[in-house]
């Protein structure tokens, strides 16, 4: 991916691929020089460096009892799908690796696993270089300024502040946007969250946000707005270098897919909350 591809992301998917190419770097810059029993022609060769890194990050499984990342020949041939897989990978006492069905396979039938977490399509870009088009969800891209503890005790987490492409939102997303208004305009009513948040009390929390209702619904319309527009700048940034810049940016017609498809979940959003605005 290209810095001039890296312009063309909205924030969040473009902190994702900075993130994924500054852990590339990092490998450059330090694992690969002080391992002893590489020669310096490897170490210094930047190719070489760069698929060592794509070969091991985007074919390697966790271990589940560390951190460790493990190579599984054949096992690594599994593609990915987000609805439901065939195969259930498994690893026992000793390190080995089993992946076993979950139904009855017909001959013929792909064979898949899931990569990681279905509703994070733009992760799933970033790490594997392709857009799960079956993906149910998207995040929402709301990114506050500053994030405390309570927002995180209300689920302000990237796989959980989401966007369906049914239309609907998540409740953490309707939970923080709660919060946001809350904390300028009603501090007892904010208290009054955290408290029914804490005890389970739906019933509370249901009062405050429907007393709330036409304000975080209109802080909800301002962000889908204001991010549709945002898709919209992009697109035409990119569709700027025109068919020949391709060549020289050849991800541009997968950013461009990308965010069409968040851009249709956004869509999809406003439609069922706010119709006819």
């Amino acid at each position: 991916m290209t810095s001039f591809c890296l312009t063309c992301l909205p924030s969040l998917m473009k902190k994702i691929a900075v993130d994924e190419r500054l852990k590339q770097r990092n490998l450059s810059s330090y694992a690969m020089k002080n391992v002893p029993w590489l020669g310096d022609d490897i170490k210094n060769d930047e190719d070489v460096i760069k698929w060592v890194f794509q070969i091991v990050y985007t074919r390697a499984f966790e271990a589940p009892d560390s951190e460790d990342l493990r190579i599984v020949p054949m096992g690594d041939m599994f593609n990915h799908a987000s609805d439901y897989v065939e195969v259930e990978p498994w690893f026992d006492e000793e390190g080995n690796y089993y992946g076993y069905s979950t139904y009855d396979i017909s001959a013929g039938s792909p064979l898949r696993i899931s990569y990681g977490d279905s509703s994070n399509p733009s992760f799933m870009m970033a790490r594997y270089g392709f857009l799960d088009e079956d993906s149910p969800a998207t995040n929402c891209k709301l990114l506050p300024p500053h994030i405390n503890q309570d927002m995180l005790d209300l689920g302000y987490e990237e796989n959980r502040m989401l966007f369906y492409n049914t239309g609907e939102v998540s409740e953490e997303v309707w939970d923080i946007l709660l919060y946001q208004h809350l904390s300028s305009t009603a501090v007892a009513d904010k208290r009054a969250l955290m408290e029914a948040h804490k005890e389970g009390d739906y019933e509370t929390k249901q009062m405050l946000h429907e007393k709330h209702y036409q304000y975080t619904s209109a802080r909800l319309l301002e962000h889908i707005d204001d991010f549709i527009d945002q898709l919209d700048t992009l697109g035409a940034k990119a569709e700027e270098t025109g068919a020949n810049g391709y060549d020289e940016h050849p991800r541009l017609p997968l950013i461009m897919k990308h965010n069409t498809f968040v851009k249709e979940t956004f869509v999809r959003v406003r439609e069922m909350y706010f119709a006819g605005y």
